[in-house]
């Protein structure tokens, strides 16, 4: 038993010793090897090395002079950034921009941290929030520092960053039109146009434009048997009305959905007017391609003829 004692006391020292404080003369010891460790590691490429080095040294960044600490800021970024280590990169990119907003190397933090942000955003067929954010940090940048040798860069980042978003905008359209929901694809492809032309091929965005308002009768009859369902369901409901007031509220949804089936008969009847408006001007744009021809039998299909006919 003493024994025991006497093992769990050696252990409670050699703990005490090991989170025994460091003096100040240790401390700015430790943070300017650490800083010269990192700077070594940086200029022989090792990045990973550099970027670990440079984040210790930083955590004793009192002992280090202005001088070092901004150096070590900034090469921490760029390291985790050499390395891959985007999200890494972004959080210390945006510290030196925040800390140093104005010295020249700033302008290379900021086109760092905008291709960082570009690099961390995931493909076109998922959330497009970081493509944003480097869109605005890319604005910002141009904004403060237009005539930077770092700008032509930065202006190309924003538009790889526009690509990606119209492809993004592009493939939520076509989940819409390839299960059916043809009137909510027409009005997404109809947003790719306005908001980003020369940015997807317009050409096939016009297309599948007019093709989903040609055949948006397919989404008019999957809500019109929703609505057909829920009318069913209120109606009974009706029937088991306990007063006048509850009667009063259920006619009240009733009416409603009644006016629901007008509508998307409306938005018939005006998608069909718009598409046939819109295939005279692909014709005039683009000539009588595969794409007008595809789209003229459909339209025919819905009783339309053309000039040509």
């Amino acid at each position: 038993m003493m024994a025991v004692v006497k093992l769990l006391t050696l252990a409670v020292l050699l703990m005490l010793s090991g989170c025994a404080k460091m003096t100040e003369e240790e401390r700015a010891q430790k943070a300017q090897e650490l800083y010269a460790s990192g700077l070594s590691a940086y200029k022989e490429g090792d990045y990973g090395s550099a970027s670990w080095d440079l984040e210790e040294a930083l955590k004793f960044m009192d002992y280090l002079s202005p001088e070092q600490l901004e150096n070590a800021k900034f090469l921490l970024g760029k390291s985790y950034y050499m390395d891959e280590e985007y999200v890494n990169a972004i959080v210390a990119l945006e510290d030196y921009i925040f800390y140093y907003p104005k010295l020249p190397r700033t302008e290379e933090a900021y086109y760092l941290l905008v291709d960082s942000y570009i690099r961390v955003s995931p493909d076109p067929y998922r959330d497009q929030e970081y493509t944003w954010k480097a869109i605005d940090k890319a604005k910002e940048f141009l904004s403060r520092f237009p005539n930077s040798p770092f700008a032509p860069r930065v202006q190309k980042l924003i538009e790889e960053a526009y690509r990606k978003i119209a492809r993004h905008e592009f493939l939520i359209a076509k989940f819409y039109e390839d299960y059916g929901y043809t009137y909510s694809a027409a009005i997404r492809y109809r947003e790719v146009l306005i908001n980003f032309p020369g940015y997807i091929s317009e050409e096939e965005t016009a297309y599948r434009y007019i093709r989903s308002l040609l055949l948006v009768d397919r989404q008019v009859r999957k809500e019109k048997e929703k609505i057909g369902d829920l009318i069913e369901e209120v109606e009974e409901r009706l029937e088991d009305a306990r007063d006048e007031e509850e009667k009063e509220a259920i006619r009240r949804r009733l009416a409603f959905l009644r006016k629901e089936l007008e509508r998307w008969d409306r938005i018939k009847e005006e998608s069909l007017r718009e598409a046939l408006s819109a295939l005279s001007k692909f014709r005039e744009v683009y000539g009588a391609t595969l794409y007008y021809k595809e789209l003229e039998r459909l339209a025919r299909e819905k009783g339309w003829k053309s000039s040509d006919s």
